[in-house]
């Protein structure tokens, strides 16, 4: 269970990369994607990634889901399939939605239905097939939005995954105790970001009632594989009612009941309590919780004589009270609730047995009015089979099935409650002061980078006479602030003003890692107490994920390439080019040993991926440069540290600057320290990153030892080059920003180099070649004199003859 307390800070590390391709670089999800491969079962715990992982993890769910898909059908013989109706275990039908697709649902009371139409079209029960279930009793579901949309169902106490599209009904595995509840919570703002997707596979199984000595079970794969752990033991013995993700949070929440029929939230892995206590009015196993979908806080939690609102995720619980009734709260003495329903957009509606249908906005406070709407109506009757919804247009529909005796179909009749209609007919419900209300930005999906803020704007247009102004909140305020103006922007024909507040979101600066544990915020601009007016004008909200863009990313500056001074064509590269490393300077474990390779080494050169190659002279102390880029769009010249490698390990290249000359008050890292700790996470070339990256600035670091060793730290600002051998050929490296306080981004990228201008290599030693040349000299010297003597000698033989 040592692991399992850390649960509460699941791991969020993000790492993207820019990519490998010297043109572009791939998005600055790569690396992040990457990472989350061979983890698809294993949980993510603590604030660090405990096992090395290679795909994206919705990436793995649907390998890993169609695998199931595939396999299922030989393993089971078709004789041995049950086909059993499924129906919901309780008396009162209800209605499980896809919180990011509302045309999906099911409807469960007798028989069960799926639709993706809204309930337009009739459909067939739904049916199991398999060899595992006889009585199909569904006590609950959930919808995950993983690489695609199934459903998690418990199914007489077991846990399915299943399609809709398909008769494929998947066992999920590691459940060992028959369980009755599953819960998500579902992030329906992005597809692809990481963040979300992890937040998607997150499932949990537990019973209600229960107590903390049994299990629940959780799984971060979409509910393929489920691990056990137990709720932290409360000062007094507990029962769970039910356990929850809190996404705005990013922590496991149990709602926990005390023997003195006291409930509060509790956080799983942890002995402090999220909230007060409060008492329990109706068995434990009645108490719903809701987490409205938009990740705003939001929190309902009620039974038939209880009805509480969070607007901060539990942490005060307020009584919901009906405008206009003095200190009347929901539900009213001798009534009771018979069903909740709620939307995005912050609106709520509650039904109670003596058919009260009260409507209400979810703000600072809930606060609910009585609506005019007879329930006794036959069209507008609630009974055990009927349940409520919102529609896309924030009215209440009031659904009721048809049955079919002939083909079993059943259709749906709509009974819908005009919202806007009623409010104008209710005394108490004040005229909204707003013509216009409207923003750039709702719904979007914002990223703050380290030393970034994200703008957003409203544009709204008071009615006259209203001293009106928007009001902006923000979940995860210890970590987030925000700056607004307001100013005049024109008017409207019919002649009232117009305001634009200009929103700007920062990061506290001492919260870095707060924002790493609680990665979703949501910032919302709503009407300032508007109560339950303004119906048609809705909340504007935008998420905020402090961490890095998916689309940013480094390229290298390519001002010189071999290919625009003439040493290389486009064509050469392009016809299958090819060059070979001596194995004299390599070595395949990237440490730099000599004469550790035993063979050359030929490379195809990929043009694709490198274009030309950056033209270097060897001769000449060199440092590239970088551009940062999001997306197309040009950012800045990147002036962080970074470090490099050849990916193939070649190593006749040195630094110019050693630590002494560096200026190091502490001994630095460099590639063979840190390979020889065994940091090869994901592998070799990203062992050395932002997140183990030590400043030899730092007078904390290790004692400066050796002031002689290289200094392998780069950064265009700085005087450390890099220095070539005496050698002609191509290069390819790895570079990496290690700069922590440059980016959340794990930036990588990869570009070539071509070396020119190095002599031929020597082919004998220098002191051979200086010796056979000082013997040359010398022998030319003796030819010279005794060639010399000789000449004279003749002279002097034909000056005797001539005398």
């Amino acid at each position: 269970m040592a692991t399992m307390a850390t649960l509460s800070t699941l791991a969020y590390t993000v790492f993207s990369a820019t990519g490998i391709s010297g043109k572009t670089g791939c998005s600055a999800n790569c690396f992040r994607s990457t990472m989350l491969l061979s983890c698809a079962t294993v949980i993510l715990l603590s604030t660090s990634l405990l096992c090395p992982v290679m795909a994206d993890s919705s990436h793995s769910v649907q390998w890993l889901l169609s695998d199931k898909l595939t396999q299922l059908k030989p393993e089971i013989p078709v004789q041995q399939m049950n086909r059993v109706n499924l129906k919901y275990y309780l008396e009162e039908a209800v209605l499980v939605w896809n919180p990011c697709n509302i045309q999906e649902a099911l409807w469960m009371w007798n028989s069960v239905h799926y639709t993706d139409t809204l309930f337009e079209d009739a459909s067939y029960p739904l049916v199991y097939r398999g060899p595992y279930i006889y009585d199909g009793y569904v006590s609950s579901a959930t919808f995950i939005n993983a690489f695609t949309t199934y459903i998690a169902i418990v199914i007489d106490g077991q846990v399915f995954l299943h399609i809709p599209s398909s008769d494929i009904w998947i066992q999920s595995k590691g459940v060992t105790a028959s369980v009755r509840q599953v819960s998500s919570q579902q992030c329906c703002f992005s597809r692809v970001d990481a963040d979300c997707k992890m937040l998607n596979n997150m499932v949990i199984l537990y019973n209600a009632g229960m107590s903390e000595d049994q299990p629940a079970f959780y799984s971060t794969n979409g509910g393929l594989h489920f691990i056990p752990f137990f709720v932290q033991r409360s000062e007094t013995k507990g029962y769970i009612g039910g356990v929850y993700m809190m996404a705005v949070l990013y922590k496991l929440v149990a709602l926990v009941a005390d023997i003195e029929n006291k409930f509060h939230l509790h956080f799983v892995f942890s002995s402090i309590p999220l909230s007060e206590t409060y008492p329990l009015l109706d068995p434990l196993t009645q108490l719903e919780m809701i987490q409205p979908p938009g990740m705003r806080g939001h929190v309902i939690i009620w039974s038939p004589h209880m009805l509480l609102y969070s607007p901060n995720n539990g942490i005060v619980l307020l009584p919901v009270h009906e405008i206009g009734q003095d200190q009347s709260i929901i539900p009213p003495p001798g009534d009771s609730i018979r069903a909740v329903t709620t939307a995005k957009n912050g609106i709520i509606a509650v039904i109670t047995h003596n058919r009260g249908l009260y409507y209400g906005r979810l703000d600072l406070e809930a606060n609910v009015i009585k609506l005019s709407t007879n329930l006794n109506n036959p069209n507008f009757q609630v009974t055990q089979d009927t349940v409520v919804f919102f529609d896309v247009y924030g009215d209440l529909v009031i659904l009721k099935p048809l049955y079919n005796a002939v083909d079993f179909k059943v259709s749906f009749q709509k009974s819908v409650v005009s919202l806007q209609q009623e409010l104008t007919q209710t005394p108490t419900v004040l005229p909204c002061p707003v013509e216009q209300f409207y923003g750039n930005f709702n719904g979007k999906l914002y990223y703050i980078d380290i030393g970034a803020s994200a703008h957003l704007t409203i544009v709204y247009v008071p009615t006259p006479h209203c001293p009106f102004f928007p009001v902006v909140t923000l979940t995860n305020s210890e970590a987030l602030y925000t700056e607004q103006i307001i100013v005049e922007d024109g008017v409207t024909p019919e002649g009232y003003k117009k305001f634009k507040m200009e929103i700007w979101i920062h990061q506290v600066l001492a919260a870095t890692e707060f924002l790493r544990k609680n990665f979703i915020s949501t910032v919302t601009v709503d009407l300032m107490e508007r109560g339950v007016s303004c119906n048609q004008l809705n909340p504007q909200e935008a998420h905020i994920i402090a961490g890095c863009p998916v689309t940013k990313h480094i390229r290298v500056m390519r001002n010189v390439t071999a290919c625009s001074r003439g040493v290389l064509t486009e064509k050469q590269l392009r016809d299958n080019f090819t060059y070979t490393i001596p194995k004299e300077v390599y070595d395949p474990e990237y440490l730099s040993r000599p004469n550790a390779a035993t063979e050359d080494r030929t490379v195809r050169y990929d043009y694709i991926s490198y274009l030309c190659p950056v033209l270097v002279y060897h001769d000449m102390p060199w440092v590239p440069s970088f551009e940062l880029w999001d997306g197309d769009k040009f950012v800045e010249v990147v002036g962080a540290d970074f470090v490099m490698l050849e990916i193939h390990g070649m190593h006749n290249y040195k630094y110019l600057q050693t630590a002494k000359k560096a200026k190091c008050v502490s001994q630095p890292q460099d590639w063979i320290s840190i390979l020889n700790k065994g940091q090869h996470y994901p592998s070799t070339l990203y062992a050395w990153n932002k997140d183990n990256y030590a400043s030899c600035k730092d007078y904390n670091g290790p004692p400066l030892t050796d002031p002689d060793a290289e200094y392998q730290v780069l950064n265009k600002e700085s005087k450390n080059r890099i220095v070539f051998s005496n050698y002609n050929g191509f290069y390819i490296f790895q570079a990496t920003i290690v700069d922590p306080t440059y980016s959340y981004c794990f930036l990588v990228t990869r570009f070539s180099v071509f070396v020119y201008g190095a002599f031929p290599p020597r082919i004998l030693p220098s002191g051979v070649l200086t010796a056979f040349f000082i013997a040359i000299f010398t022998a030319l010297l003796a030819i010279g004199y005794f060639v010399r003597r000789n000449v004279k000698r003749k002279f002097h033989l034909l000056d005797i003859n001539k005398s």
